[in-house]
């Protein structure tokens, strides 16, 4: 099943925060960002961010859940 990009943070510490939400209202998601290293995942920004995706049939429940933090 495809995702779509619900919002773009910029570290992956934000992203995973919106995540939590989601995961409480039982709403699957992914992350994609660059920011892995040899240091692992961090709460610096980085240059693209960190993309937080949902399914399309979840995109405005999702949006409704992350109000006033996307």
């Amino acid at each position: 099943m495809a995702f779509t990009i619900l919002h773009r943070f910029q570290s992956r510490m934000e992203a995973e925060m919106a995540g939590e939400i989601l995961s409480q209202a039982h709403i699957p998601y992914l992350i994609q960002s660059e920011d892995i290293g040899i240091f692992g995942p961090g709460a610096s920004p980085t240059p693209a961010g960190a993309r937080l995706l949902v399914h399309p049939e979840d995109l405005e429940e999702a949006r409704t859940r992350l109000l006033g933090m996307i």
